[in-house]
């Protein structure tokens, strides 16, 4: 804590304040301002000396309020920088002062506001009680730069503002910066800076129901990073968070455009075990099935079986070109489409999609055969040779399948060889079959003779 808040009032100067006060309010309204100061700074030099908070925050409130009452805009600024550079000055009062000022703001305009502002930040600036006024003024001055075009200046005004350190600022009002922060690195287009940004937000803390604007905003914001880089399993995972909110499933229309859009990018995105297994559980959506085209289209890729690229598009390709997500440029995209800003990127993802079913066909081509010649493989891929080798060639470089190719016999073989350590688990695990199979011969043939002896031994009796 502060030694100025740890002094001792020395004495209580309410009386002088309730004299010398109205005397000065008086002397204004009668034309004889700088009277009027005088005797204010006067008083406030006593209060300040004397530590009387309550006093000195009434001497420095009047001093700004009849100020701001004769819009002498120029002597305001002057005499709060002033006050606040005063030898042990009253934080608390300082903090009351620069408060009473923001009120000020919101009835000024043009070069007026601008200087206010400016002094308001150079009389924060450093002071970490007046952290939260200093980050609120800032804002309103990135809000003016933004409005007059200068969106770099706005981003880099908010960008040197660490609230998510600040202690005496609210969760929700921290995550509203932040996500304005996000907002201007989005117009800025810095992308690599905006998902760095992102990570200074709790989502645990954006998925409690209370917070669903602030989670939606922010969720919005990624997604246009996730189109952006390209990252459609991020993409899919946003959406969802989306999804599970409650005024999403609460509106059928917003729930149906949402769980079609998880469909479209969990499908573009590469496969792995994560999307496969994400995969299978959005196709357990009880709700997908209202959506026949999504849902017959998840289902093809959830299913073994060979899907040929001219049967789905001629099925699906007309009803996806017309969204965002697929359509060519200039697309006006259906109900709850994506917000991309940039264009031509439909044409593009739905060249990947094209890519997804060759990649799955060729997975599933390696489920049925260990060998199979390479223009068979072309056919079944309605491909040529050359670019089935080029997929085929990118699923070994991932690790997806094995494959090996035999060009001059045109074969392509899908049986990866086995490890020295598998073969010795498959000798070690047929040895202790054989065991098992000579332990239960020896049994039996034991048995048999038990059984003979015993026959032979009745026989011998009975004679």
């Amino acid at each position: 804590m502060s030694s100025e808040i740890q002094r001792k009032q020395e004495a209580d100067l309410t009386k002088d304040c309730d004299e010398i006060i109205p005397v000065a309010e008086s002397l204004a309204d009668a034309g004889k301002l700088q009277e009027a100061l005088d005797k204010l700074l006067a008083l406030e030099k006593q209060t300040r000396n004397a530590a009387d908070l309550a006093s000195t925050s009434r001497v420095l409130l009047s001093t700004i309020s009849i100020l701001h009452t004769k819009k002498e805009w120029a002597l305001l600024n002057s005499h709060i920088s002033l006050l606040s550079k005063k030898h042990g000055q009253l934080r608390q009062a300082t903090q009351k002062m620069v408060e009473k000022t923001m009120e000020y703001l919101d009835g000024l305009e043009g070069k007026d506001k601008l200087e206010l502002i400016e002094t308001l930040r150079e009389v924060t600036e450093g002071k970490i009680y007046l952290e939260v006024p200093r980050a609120r003024v800032t804002r309103q001055l990135s809000s003016i730069k933004e409005a007059g075009g200068d969106i770099t200046a706005a981003s880099d005004l908010l960008q040197e503002l660490q609230v998510e350190t600040f202690g005496s600022m609210e969760r929700k009002e921290k995550v509203d910066f932040i996500l304005e922060q996000m907002r201007l690195l989005k117009l800025q287009k810095d992308w690599d800076k905006l998902q760095i940004v992102s990570k200074k937000i709790n989502v645990k803390w954006l998925s409690e129901e209370d917070h669903e604007e602030l989670k939606l905003r922010f969720y919005g914001l990624m997604i246009l990073w996730g189109l952006h880089s390209a990252k459609y399993l991020e993409v899919c995972k946003y959406y969802r968070a989306v999804y599970d909110t409650p005024s999403i499933q609460a509106d059928e229309a917003k729930w149906s455009s949402v769980l079609r859009n998880i469909v479209y990018f969990v499908i573009l995105a590469p496969y792995d075990n994560e999307q496969s297994d994400l995969l299978n559980r959005v196709a357990k959506d009880d709700k997908l099935v209202k959506l026949p085209e999504p849902y017959n289209l998840i289902q093809c890729f959830i299913t073994p079986e060979l899907m040929r690229w001219p049967g789905i598009e001629g099925l699906y390709g007309e009803s996806l070109k017309q969204s965002k997500v697929f359509g060519k440029l200039g697309t006006a995209g259906v109900q709850g489409d994506i917000e991309e800003e940039e264009e031509g990127n439909g044409a593009k993802r739905y060249k990947v999609l094209h890519d997804r079913i060759v990649e799955h066909n060729i997975r599933t081509v390696a489920q049925y055969y260990t060998r199979i010649t390479l223009a068979r493989l072309a056919s079944l891929l309605d491909l040529t040779t050359s670019e089935t080798e080029q997929f085929l060639s990118s699923l070994v470089t991932s690790k997806t399948v094995y494959a090996k190719i035999d060009r001059p016999a045109g074969l392509v073989s899908f049986k990866a060889p086995k490890t020295g350590d598998a073969v010795l688990n498959e000798w070690s695990s047929d040895v202790s079959k054989l065991m098992g199979l000579i332990e239960k011969s020896c049994h039996l043939i034991a048995k048999e003779h038990a059984v003979d002896a015993a026959l032979k031994a009745s026989k011998g009796l009975k004679a």
